[in-house]
């Protein structure tokens, strides 16, 4: 409620909601009327709806993003190409963590997520290239993970998964065998 007047609240400028097809008719008038007179330009203000529906125009139709610059993609993209023997290497720092986008010319793209003092490394096959995750630094991966596509994220967190999955029925594996089998065939003869 603005002042006294419950009603006198928030109304539109105009109250047929048109404003932006009168905007634009507005406009396509001064376009004609310029151009009959053999002026150049529109003659629209910078701040126009119009002048700003165009400005949005040129430039979609330049090709132009701009959309994130840090993403692997992006970044494999603004890297040379590596010559034969060569490898090219760029560090970029995303979120605090480092990230090494590499690009080889007889491995193809590698990129290194994180690293801690004693690494167990998984090697990740995506559409970007292959992704090194130290499994005893997921820290650094979560904070890198918008750096990827769905996809890719998709890959990644599929094969961690998996490496937990293997590793927890080996552990498991390992506790059986090292269990003796003698105090189990006692426990069975103490139940009977």
């Amino acid at each position: 409620m603005i002042g006294n007047d419950r009603f006198g609240g928030f109304a539109p400028v105009n109250r047929s909601m048109d404003y932006a097809a009168q905007e634009l008719k507005k406009y396509s008038e001064n376009l004609a009327r310029r151009q009959q007179l053999g002026l150049k330009g529109d003659g629209a203000p910078s701040d126009s709806f119009a002048s700003m529906l165009r400005r949005a125009d040129e430039f979609r139709a330049s090709g132009e993003s701009c959309g994130a610059t840090d993403s692997v993609g992006i970044i494999l993209r603004q890297m040379e190409e590596p010559k034969a023997g060569e490898t090219v290497s760029r560090t970029v720092f995303h979120n605090g963590v480092c990230v090494v986008v590499e690009k080889d010319y007889l491995r193809g793209n590698s990129i290194t997520v994180g690293g801690s003092a004693n690494p167990n490394w998984i090697h990740v096959d995506t559409s970007v290239g292959t992704v090194h995750i130290d499994l005893n630094d997921i820290d650094s991966l979560m904070k890198c993970l918008d750096m990827f596509s769905p996809e890719d994220i998709n890959l990644i967190l599929r094969k961690i998964t998996e490496v937990r999955q293997c590793r927890d029925a080996l552990q498991e594996i390992d506790q059986m065998r090292n269990t003796p089998a003698e105090s189990s065939e006692e426990q069975e003869d103490e139940e009977k």
